[in-house]
């Protein structure tokens, strides 16, 4: 007992000696961030967000007053007629938790297939462009709904099949939207592909797996639905045709996800197609899938 006394007082006496570090975790340098987008048949809306620090504080006020810039000059054009798109704060995606809760919205330019947009912002003193376009759409052959083994036939992925043009360079963005269930599309994990490997291909099969709006939740991992849908679930399933610069950057950006700041994998630069900012301005050609899982 003697030998447990000391050994406690002797521990409390190490603790109380410790010192209290202060670190003074060093500021990221001040940029925007832009994620924008013309999809066919829909307006084009954009984002712009301040960058912050790893360590920045979540909550509303740091939201509204510090990460989304709400007061730029917005433009994007078709090279016809231009479109100042207008500033919407989305209640019901904020209170959905969804992403994202502030944006701003054209009303009179939509999108085509084959169509050249350009896109031009005024914020804190900044000129920010950028150019992309909108493919021709490209549609699966056929979709379903399997069940994973050992999960007693309630969980599984989905399957679908492609014919990809031999007659053209196809890149791909895929995403899943349940019903009821989100709010918005989802892009799927690994959501991007390059038809290098299956380009004519009379038929090339994909299992999707489900994403998530934020993979930083720990739990998300613990759950026995991550990266399945499951039986009950009304998915419709987009296939978007992009552009090869849309491309280059959301597959960069994936594969810095991934990598999860992993020291042992290569760096990766992110590559981004807009001047004056952090970002993207992409085309979607889209095409709809809808898929009951019974």
């Amino acid at each position: 007992m003697k030998k447990v006394l000391y050994f406690i007082i002797g521990l409390a006496f190490f603790v109380s000696c410790e010192k209290e570090l202060d670190i003074d975790l060093p500021q990221p340098n001040a940029k925007l961030v832009v994620e924008s987008w013309i999809e066919t048949g829909e307006y084009p809306m954009v984002i712009i967000t301040r960058n912050s620090s790893y360590f920045a504080p979540i909550d509303t006020n740091f939201l509204m007053d510090s990460l989304f810039i709400t007061n730029a000059l917005v433009i994007v054009s078709d090279g016809v007629q231009s479109d100042t798109l207008q500033p919407f704060l989305d209640i019901v995606a904020y209170q959905n938790g969804s992403w994202p809760i502030f944006y701003y919205k054209g009303t009179k330019i939509m999108g085509v297939e084959h169509g050249n947009y350009s896109l031009y912002i005024e914020a804190e003193g900044e000129v920010i462009t950028g150019q992309t376009t909108i493919p021709s759409k490209v549609a699966f052959d056929n979709v379903f709904w399997e069940a994973e083994a050992g999960t007693s036939d309630t969980l599984g992925f989905i399957h679908a099949f492609l014919s990809d043009p031999g007659y053209e360079k196809n890149y791909y963005r895929i995403f899943t939207k349940r019903l009821s269930r989100d709010y918005n599309f989802v892009p799927v994990m690994s959501s991007i592909y390059d038809d290098l490997y299956f380009n004519g291909l009379p038929s090339f099969e994909y299992e999707i797996m489900r994403g998530e709006t934020s993979y930083e939740d720990e739990e998300l991992y613990e759950s026995d639905e991550f990266g399945y849908f499951r039986k009950g679930d009304t998915v419709v399933l987009k296939l978007s045709s992009i552009d090869r610069e849309h491309y280059e950057f959301w597959r960069t950006l994936e594969e810095d996800v991934m990598g999860g700041g992993n020291p042992f994998t290569n760096p990766v630069t992110i590559r981004h197609n807009v001047i004056g900012a952090l970002g993207v301005f992409g085309g979607y050609s889209s095409v709809c899938d809808t898929i009951i899982i019974e």
